[in-house]
């Protein structure tokens, strides 16, 4: 049987955009479960005292008392699938004083040197931090651009600039370990 030729058109690829593939997700849940490992080193206090589902603070509470590797790793998976339905911004001003202000600011100086510069920023910043998906950073800088180009009210870009912005600090986050 002969195949059909399909033409695509502009809007069967504006459908997807902003969709992640399923490569995407898994990365993005592998980053999560790591970010609960550094949550889960916080003090017992620190971490009943994060404004989260009471689910994650047991599960962060249970994962100090489990020996077992294999048991933390799927405690952890299981932190990151719960991590998905917190604020990154929350979570992430929990774990910014381990990085301290310096580091925020030079990371702060990388977002805008990504947006400015593109892919040879990108590139370096890929050599620097290990845990960088060079495809998903090249796709949220060019969100902030297209967000520029389309000039989009000051909010939207401020909003696109802060996922850039969560998502460079969370590499440096896992990369520091």
């Amino acid at each position: 049987m002969a195949r059909r030729p399909h033409s695509f058109t502009e809007e069967d690829f504006e459908s997807l955009e902003g969709r992640a593939s399923k490569t995407e997700q898994k990365k993005a849940v592998q980053r999560m479960a790591a970010l609960g490992a550094q949550l889960a080193e916080l003090s017992v206090k620190q971490i009943q005292n994060l404004p989260v589902e009471e689910r994650l603070i047991d599960a962060l509470l249970d994962v100090q008392t489990i020996t077992s590797n294999e048991a933390r790793r799927r405690q952890f998976q299981r932190i990151g699938k719960l991590l998905r339905n917190e604020d990154e911004n929350v979570i992430l001003s929990y774990l910014t004083p381990k990085q301290g202000l310096k580091k925020t600011a030079q990371l702060q100086r990388w977002t805008d040197r990504l947006i400015k510069d593109g892919d040879p920023a990108i590139n370096e910043f890929t050599k620097i931090y290990n845990a960088t998906e060079r495809h998903t950073l090249r796709q949220h800088v060019l969100r902030v651009h297209r967000d520029i180009k389309n000039q989009l009210p000051e909010e939207e870009l401020a909003a696109s600039r802060q996922k850039l912005f969560n998502y460079v600090q969370q590499v440096a986050l896992i990369s520091d370990n």
